[in-house]
């Protein structure tokens, strides 16, 4: 019976540190978006078997090992314990800041090719009857257009960003993230109070009454917020597991140099590249082959 009791307390280990609790906790995040998203997509597809649903959430839930697994080797790969700090980079603040505007600047741009297009459908249908839509419905179905084009490019542009963020960053990537997040939604609700205060004091009154309608205004204003840091978060992940922060170190010492020094570096670096790939079909000999330069936290 102990032996029994043995094997079992073997088999079930609990976290023990922050990486398996991450991993842990990413897992049960498939498995719930498994059940919760792609059992409603399969149930709708009318040509298939009712009972495909079930089998399709058993199996997501008997496949949890296999996803827990998938998620520690991904995160074990993406671990910033192993990431080099870029002494040389701007802080976190910094680049965070410049992230947020330049992405805010970007869904300026965005929203207005949106609302070009709207003023475009308005002039070739100025009779909203000519739509059998009232002005309300008009305005909502315009808004939920505009949504459509705005997002989607967005999230795009964020993980562009969090890319950038992680091999230009000097360390707290993720925090550089959050304040480019912060950043954007202050900058958005700003330029809306310049432009129409009274919407923005109508929406906070609305929003300090506590009520489900004023929660709702909330979320909409933080949508973009979120998306920017998710997007953002998935680019630095993107960017950590093919280990780009070393590609920050280079460029930041290249500056330093002048543009014939940098144009000879950059001859130098893909003669040797080529040379190695041709030699092993890889660059893996160069990187062994590389003299090992210290960095600034190096004597």
């Amino acid at each position: 019976m102990s032996n029994e009791t043995a094997s079992a307390s073997a088999g079930i280990k609990l976290p023990a540190s922050r990486h398996e609790l991450g991993a842990l906790a990413l897992a049960i995040t498939v498995v719930f978006l498994l059940v919760q998203v792609g059992a409603p997509i399969i149930r709708s597809f009318d040509f298939l078997d009712p009972k495909l649903r079930d089998y399709f959430i058993g199996m997501s839930f008997a496949a949890f090992p296999f996803i827990h697994r998938g998620c520690k080797q991904q995160l074990m790969r993406m671990r910033g314990s192993d990431e080099p700090v870029l002494h040389d980079s701007a802080p976190w603040f910094v680049t965070g800041i410049v992230a947020g505007a330049i992405l805010f600047a970007w869904n300026q741009f965005v929203s207005a090719l949106a609302g070009l297009s709207h003023m475009t459908i308005i002039g070739a249908y100025p009779d909203p009857t000519s739509l059998n839509l009232s002005i309300e419905e008009l305005s909502g179905v315009q808004t939920v257009a505009a949504l459509i084009i705005i997002l989607p490019i967005s999230a795009i542009a964020s993980i562009f960003a969090g890319i950038q963020i992680n091999r230009h960053t000097r360390s707290h990537v993720f925090g550089a993230i959050a304040i480019a997040a912060v950043f954007f939604v202050v900058a958005n609700t700003t330029v809306t109070w310049a432009m129409h205060s009274e919407v923005v004091v109508q929406i906070f009154s609305i929003i300090a009454s506590g009520t489900a309608e004023g929660l709702q205004i909330l979320f909409g204003m933080c949508l973009v917020g979120f998306i920017v840091f998710g997007f953002g978060a998935a680019g630095v992940l993107i960017s950590r597991m093919y280990r780009e922060r070393p590609l920050g170190q280079i460029i930041e010492v290249a500056r330093k140099l002048s543009a014939d020094e940098r144009l000879q570096l950059a001859n130098e670096l893909n003669h040797r590249i080529r040379a190695a790939q041709a030699a092993s079909g890889t660059a893996t000999s160069l990187v062994a082959a590389a003299p090992q330069v210290p960095t600034a936290a190096e004597p």
